[in-house]
């Protein structure tokens, strides 16, 4: 009796533990908090901001290459003019940390944030200016382009906030008698949109101008700034952070988005080079069925893709 005891402990916790790591669960487990890791949360962080940048200038001239990205984002100075691309590593990768950050407190992952002291299965609220305030202890709040960058960053943030409701009271006709509703943060892509959106719109700034803080002043929290004009992008840079447009492939798909319908006009052409056409052979299972009831054959079909590039 005892060891069944025991199993059954085991088996309640391991299901605890699995709550606790789902994604969507808004709720507290308090005594299952670890201390804040910034290293947990960063190396997560920047693995999604790197995928959405990459996704979001897939067609364009700069694609967001890994490397360029992590020295971009290491490399922003005070005293360095930024250009439009230095900007938006540098807030999108802010973004995904606070985000990241504010996510984990509200699930109760991490101890001393988040709405800590509410006993377990309630409900908790997200509350980013908690994390952007972790945030500046742990980076600094900088001057000039970059402070201001950072704080359009947090203003996004915390304008972010949609309202989920979980049934508290379920009825006997299955409606819901009684509903408990927490303000969470949007989802990190629709975050990553409304930055795309903003690094369209960036305001560049003169560095001549005199009166900064007359000119601060006059900078909507809605807008993204930059000093540097950016590269073309079109010729490899020497020290390889990105590879040029030669050999990148474009396409002249009519369904697509019009960065992709343009591709090879702006890959290119824009940059000097010609658009070659080839077929590329594709082999893949198809017609699959079972033979005596046990084993899988399968016919190879073959078809040719058209792929555009840049020569």
């Amino acid at each position: 009796m005892f060891h069944i005891l025991q199993i059954l402990l085991s088996i309640s916790s391991t299901a605890i533990a699995a709550n606790i790591a789902e994604p969507g669960n808004y709720y507290q487990y308090t005594q299952f908090q670890a201390p804040l890791s910034w290293e947990t949360i960063i190396s997560s962080s920047l693995e999604s901001a790197i995928d959405s940048c990459q996704q979001s200038f897939k067609w364009q001239r700069w694609n967001c290459p890994s490397g360029d990205f992590i020295e971009r984002r290491s490399s922003p100075t005070e005293t360095r003019k930024l250009d439009r691309e230095d900007v938006y590593v540098a807030s999108i990768s802010m973004a995904a940390i606070v985000h990241t950050l504010t996510r984990d407190c509200a699930n109760g992952v991490i101890a001393g944030c988040g709405c800590s002291e509410n006993a377990m299965n309630v409900p908790c609220d997200h509350e980013p200016a908690k994390a952007i305030e972790l945030y500046e202890q742990r980076f600094g709040m900088g001057a000039g382009v970059i402070g201001h960058n950072q704080r359009v960053v947090a203003a996004l943030l915390e304008q972010s906030l949609e309202h989920e409701c979980h049934c508290k009271q379920q009825g006997p006709q299955g409606n819901c008698l009684k509903e408990e509703c927490v303000k969470v943060l949007k989802p990190f892509e629709s975050l990553a949109q409304d930055l795309l959106l903003m690094y369209d719109d960036a305001i560049q700034l003169d560095s001549t101008t005199r009166n900064l803080k007359i000119m601060w002043q006059n900078i909507p929290l809605d807008s993204l700034v930059y000093m540097e004009d950016s590269p073309n992008y079109c010729e490899p840079e020497s020290s390889g952070r990105w590879a040029g447009t030669r050999g990148r492939q474009c396409t002249k798909l009519s369904g697509s988005s019009v960065e992709e319908r343009l591709s090879c006009q702006q890959l290119c052409r824009v940059c000097g080079f010609r658009v070659r056409s080839q077929h590329v052979r594709h082999e893949r299972r198809c017609n699959c069925k079972l033979v005596w009831g046990f084993r899988l054959q399968c016919d190879v079909c073959v078809q040719l893709e058209r792929q555009h590039s840049c020569y």
